[in-house]
């Protein structure tokens, strides 16, 4: 890519968005994502125009402490409709903990952030069920279980620290969204409120 490919998109960005832009911003959504370049978020639910979502991104899509810093600010200043996480498929965050070979620095990430305990508890529940799946369900389950912990992680983070919001949230004043993105079909789809696993894998839009 060259430079001048950059000049010309902020220049024309400058020209429709700033009148738009300069007045603050109104997201109806939070979305708390991985950095992987393949997730954009703007582009999967087909939000066109800017301003439309406050984003945290770090490896995973964790809570990390980043992520919990645009969660308080979103939950107190902007009081969006949905805080979605949003987890992919192929991620390599959660590949990661299969590997020997990745850098120290992602695999503390993900351990420190709940992202390995994901990984024990599909392993412990295949070996519980008696339950053989192919490689590619038993990422999946990873992933999906992934989503949930971080989920969880958030809620118990709104419920020790603003419990006026974890209030408007058992209330539906806004609501948090686990969904996992499937990088090679394009879909999403909300995730299973318990850990689940089959043959078929089947999963329902949110």
């Amino acid at each position: 890519m060259r430079l001048s490919r950059l000049q010309r998109g902020w220049h024309k960005h400058s020209r429709h968005l700033r009148r738009k832009l300069e007045f603050g911003q109104d997201p109806r959504i939070f979305c708390l994502s991985c950095s992987d370049s393949r997730v954009c978020v703007h582009n999967i639910f087909s939000l066109r125009e800017d301003g439309n979502i406050f984003e945290a991104k770090n490896v995973g899509g964790l809570f990390s402490e980043d992520a919990k810093a645009a969660f308080t600010y979103a939950v107190n200043n902007l009081d969006p409709d949905f805080f979605i996480v949003l987890h992919h498929t192929q991620c390599g965050g959660y590949n990661s903990l299969e590997s020997y070979e990745t850098e120290p620095e992602i695999k503390r990430h993900m351990v420190e952030y709940g992202g390995s305990h994901a990984k024990y508890k599909v392993e412990a529940f295949l070996k519980e069920k008696k339950l053989k799946l192919p490689d590619e369900h038993f990422r999946r389950l990873v992933i999906e279980e992934g989503c949930r912990i971080q989920v969880e992680t958030l809620r118990n983070f709104l419920l020790l620290h603003y419990p006026g919001k974890y209030e408007d949230l058992k209330s539906g004043k806004f609501r948090i969204l686990p969904l996992v993105y499937d990088i090679k079909s394009g879909r999403v789809y909300r995730v299973p409120e318990e850990l689940e696993g089959s043959e078929t894998m089947d999963r329902k839009e949110p």
